[in-house]
């Protein structure tokens, strides 16, 4: 059974990678300093090539002796398994996932079973791990921190399309990008493409950025294209979608199940469900430039306003301190559609 309630969290002990490009893991631990707390961070994956695997353990177990942490919060699985249990008899652990996880394992539902609470950003795959005896898991959506991503000045734009991010596992983008870019000035900021640019030489390709890069071509592209990885689970979407909206870009994307719960088409942001759709939602936006830029405002608005980490971070403690909610299903709520984001089952949908 999960530990949660009555938990006052001063102190945070955070393992994970540097995320140069995307920012998530030194933006979990700035929201939580935003939030008055201690925190010291670890990158395992630094010490293990420093040190090696067993001082690198040694190391971290004294760190946590040192430090005393009321809470270890380790983004996915970057703090080795034994760790993980043995934090767990003097701490809570926090996990915070943003993985689609498409493909579930039974070493990842023993991870997360040596956690107090787990955070899933994919609320699809709930159900299955429920069913294999985890009862300690939330969804809450992804997030970002102004403080690394927040719009560029405002200039004219150079690209009709950009669209930043690698090319899927399946290159299942590259082929829609391809005929995006037969149509319109597209260009393509991301790793991996070596594969598909000489099946579709028309591809501009450029590589991976990081986050000033990030809102200046945000600022200098008409249309910032959004397709998931996966587009078929309730409310799971890239973290781009946040990253863009914070940029202050006019976003398309593609559709998901239930992102009407989180956005409202036109206002905040646009989606198509195709590739015709989004040939054509493309053309229309295109000559519309007052409207996008509306539309972007109330996107970088919303965002602000209700999807930092800072507003991840806040549930999360409310949990360590109340307990797990009546139903893990239920997701941060948010004006966008006048209710709060809720599970298929409640939603009606």
């Amino acid at each position: 059974m999960p530990r949660l309630g009555g938990v006052d969290v001063r102190r945070v002990l955070f393992f994970g990678k540097s995320m140069s490009r995307t920012c998530c893991t030194g933006a979990l631990v700035d929201a939580m300093r935003e939030h008055g707390l201690m925190v010291r961070w670890r990158n395992m994956a630094t010490l293990r090539r420093w040190l090696g695997d067993d001082r690198a353990a040694r190391w971290a177990r004294a760190e946590f002796r040192r430090f005393r942490p009321d809470v270890v919060f380790v983004f996915f699985r970057d703090l080795p398994s034994l760790l993980l249990s043995e934090f767990r008899a003097q701490a809570r652990v926090v996990l915070w996932c943003e993985e689609a996880l498409e493909d579930l394992d039974p070493t990842v539902v023993e991870y997360f079973r040596n956690a107090d609470l787990v955070c899933l950003s994919n609320p699809a795959r709930l159900p299955w791990l429920r069913e294999r005896g985890l009862d300690n898991m939330v969804f809450l959506l992804s997030g970002f921190q102004p403080r690394f991503h927040r719009p560029a000045p405002a200039v004219r734009p150079v690209r009709d399309v950009a669209f930043i991010g690698g090319p899927g596992r399946r290159g299942q983008r590259a082929a829609l990008l391809a005929e995006i870019s037969a149509r319109c000035s597209t260009e393509i900021f991301g790793m991996h493409w070596d594969r598909w640019t000489p099946v579709h030489p028309g591809l501009r390709v450029h590589g991976p950025v990081r986050p000033r890069r990030y809102a200046e071509i945000c600022a200098t592209s008409r249309i910032v294209l959004g397709t998931n990885e996966v587009n078929d689970d309730f409310c799971y979407f890239s973290n781009r979608t946040f990253l863009t909206l914070a940029c202050g870009g006019f976003h398309l994307t593609h559709y998901v199940p239930g992102l009407e719960r989180v956005f409202r088409d036109g206002e905040h942001l646009v989606w198509f469900r195709g590739r015709d759709d989004a040939l054509a939602k493309i053309e229309h936006w295109l000559a519309r430039e007052a409207d996008r830029r509306r539309v972007a405002a109330g996107g970088h608005a919303l965002a602000m306003g209700h999807h930092r980490y800072y507003h991840r971070i806040a549930r999360v403690l409310q949990i360590l301190r109340d307990g797990m909610p009546a139903d893990p299903l239920a997701a941060i709520g948010t004006p966008a559609a006048g209710h709060d984001v809720l599970a298929p089952a409640e939603s009606g949908e």
